[in-house]
């Protein structure tokens, strides 16, 4: 089973970080587009700003599932290391509760929004503003999912017996 779970993780963090890369482009070459027209033909467009804006939030939720799941969030563990591995491991597992349910909230907040947002419009692209919130409980939903298949990891290697013999 956690095998399983082990590639569908890997399954999600290839869609995202695809996803990631396009928005990356994309919002470059809208950036560019907006340049050249307001400074070479004097004429701006309306409706890149508001894009791009929505193409950095889902470009960030999607980068923070990423880190998440390459374990490349900062990390400050000077007191951690000076703890036994046992405590360390006891403390990884707690951890990832509290991640899982920080989480949890988050996602359930960003589910509501949803409802509440999308009657309301942007300006320039006339789409319904919870687009920009969705990203939110998407990329929540997938750091709980990561977290959870960490936390079953962590406590298969919290329950197995020291076999590192010391001395």
């Amino acid at each position: 089973m956690l095998r399983a779970l082990q590639v569908l993780n890997r399954v999600i963090e290839k869609i995202e970080s695809c996803f990631a890369t396009v928005f990356i482009g994309a919002s470059t070459l809208i950036t560019i587009a907006q340049v050249v027209t307001r400074y070479g033909f004097n004429h701006p467009l309306t409706w890149p700003e508001e894009l791009c804006t929505l193409l950095l939030v889902w470009m960030t939720f999607f980068g923070s599932s990423l880190l998440l799941k390459k374990e490349q969030h900062i990390e400050i563990d000077f007191f951690t290391k000076l703890l036994p591995q046992r405590a360390q491991q006891a403390l990884g597992l707690l951890n990832c509760v509290l991640m899982f349910g920080f989480l949890v909230v988050v996602a359930w907040g960003a589910y509501k929004l949803q409802f509440f947002q999308s009657r309301h419009y942007t300006v320039a692209l006339g789409i319904p503003k919870n687009y920009f919130s969705l990203p939110v409980l998407i990329s929540s939903v997938a750091m709980c999912f990561c977290i959870l298949l960490s936390f079953l990891r962590r406590a298969i290697e919290f329950a197995a017996p020291d076999t590192n013999p010391k001395g």
